[in-house]
């Protein structure tokens, strides 16, 4: 990358040694990807690949776009520093990820059940997609102040129209008898929270409509889809998310359906490559700041802490545990972790920030950074990469049984939310504790102790 900036006053131009690591961590990725397909290891739906899809938006794509900015702002130390970080940390987690210890984990844990009740999926299903619905609904209309606390709090719960549409689409092909109209059924409302969602201007529940529709509907056929579908499936995702982001900020229409649509259809396909941060700024619109990306919260986080502000030692990781504590129990249960990302902000940013400064995410480098700096940083990604391949290795174990299918499918994409969000457990206890877990570990107990149907026959997950 050839770039001209300032450093300490003076124009610096050439090649920019502190983007290196970034190209090192994106040949890193490419490797990885290459061997795993020379090897025909390569599955979709293993979760490394939306580890290192998220990955490779924020520390390849922009840590490269944003350099320029970056130098101006922190300097080349703190660059460098932060770039090669990025690389080493990749390392451990591949490392670890690929060691087999996680495989001897997986081993060990508690058999599933075989069985798969459909009465089950009949009765919750309906309540379900009625459930999301209102929770869809309510947010279209703006919510905000106008919503009593009943009524937010319901709303908090769109993700479990997803959740019924892999059931469907999961009853609909597992065993030998298969059910067309569970999956015709499953399909379609997996598309209507695809398009719910974009209307929304959300895009991270657009994407995840777009993965979890595709693998229930794979996996439960205990195959693979093909290299054409795999590359509509990233289109579509992208273009999902692009949509979402477009339509959230667009001002020259209104907000009902006839304008939605009028969106789409003067839609500019080339926002894609901007949106996900493949394509950098054109400069038309003079200096900007992207210390509210990922990327930029990173470094304001490291410029930060620990000189100006304090580590929180993974202090955020309680809300594991005390999200699920009432508040009428605890009235007064703190937000752990809280105090000191708002602290590392306002020492930080570029600009004057107080304690009601309400941030984006800072990604999961910011986050193991404010855990503990390089240290913390090796121990959560250690963390990380034995869980999710742990996780990945029961699946493969199991990848014939129903139940394994239906939570999988629903589980697989979190790994993407780990690397892009505030920290890598956001996705627990913002979503998938309260829309999941729940679903999941009744049908855990249900098919496990209830009267389902017979045992699914054993077969070989294509991966």
């Amino acid at each position: 990358m050839r770039s001209t900036v300032l450093v300490n006053g003076n124009p610096r131009k050439g090649i920019s040694v502190e983007v290196l690591p970034a190209y090192g961590t994106a040949a890193l990725i490419i490797a990885v990807f290459l061997v795993h397909v020379i090897s025909r290891k390569f599955d979709p739906f293993a979760p490394i690949w939306m580890f290192l899809v998220g990955y490779v938006q924020i520390y390849v794509f922009q840590a490269i776009n944003y350099h320029d900015w970056a130098m101006q702002v922190r300097g080349p130390k703190m660059i460098m520093t932060a770039n090669l970080r990025a690389l080493w940390a990749l390392a451990l987690f591949l490392v670890v990820y690929h060691c087999g210890f996680p495989k001897l984990l997986s081993k060990r844990l508690p058999n599933p059940p075989t069985k798969w009740s459909t009465g089950i999926v009949c009765l919750i299903t309906p309540f379900l997609f009625i459930w999301g619905s209102i929770s869809a609904g309510l947010i279209s209309r703006g919510g905000g102040g106008d919503v009593t606390p009943e009524g937010a709090l319901l709303a908090s719960f769109p993700f479990v129209m997803l959740v019924a549409a892999a059931l469907l689409i999961v009853t609909g092909q597992s065993g030998e008898k298969h059910r067309p109209a569970f999956t015709a059924l499953g399909l379609l409302m997996g598309a209507f929270y695809i398009l719910v969602w974009m209307f929304n201007g959300k895009r991270s529940h657009s994407l995840m409509g777009v993965l979890v529709t595709v693998c229930a509907f794979y996996i439960s056929r205990l195959r693979r889809p093909s290299w054409p579908v795999l590359i509509s499936t990233a289109f579509a995702g992208a273009l999902a998310v692009s949509i979402a982001i477009g339509w959230r900020f667009e001002r020259q229409h209104g907000r009902d359906s006839s304008e939605f649509l009028t969106f789409l259809s003067e839609f500019d396909m080339a926002t894609i490559l901007r949106n996900m941060n493949i394509e950098g700024d054109d400069g038309t619109k003079g200096p900007i700041s992207h210390e509210t990306e990922e990327y930029g919260a990173w470094l304001v986080i490291m410029t930060a802490v620990p000189s100006m502000s304090e580590y929180d030692y993974g202090a955020s990781y309680l809300r594991i545990f005390s999200t699920f504590i009432p508040r009428i129990i605890w009235p007064s249960k703190p937000y752990f972790g809280r105090e000191q990302w708002i602290n590392a902000w306002i020492a930080g940013s570029e600009y004057k920030r107080d304690s009601t400064f309400t941030g984006p995410a800072i990604g999961i480098h910011g986050a193991t950074h404010l855990n503990g700096g390089a240290w913390g940083t090796a121990i959560v990604f250690t963390c990380v990469a034995l869980f999710l391949r742990t996780a990945y290795d029961y699946f493969r174990l199991y990848g014939h049984v129903p139940w394994v299918q239906a939570w999988w499918s629903v589980f697989f994409f979190n790994a993407w939310f780990m690397v892009v969000t505030d920290d890598p457990l956001v996705w627990f206890y913002y979503n998938w504790g309260f829309t999941s877990m729940p679903f999941i570990t009744l049908l855990w107990f249900v098919n496990k102790w209830g009267g389902a149907s017979g045992d699914v026959p054993v077969a070989a997950y294509s991966a």
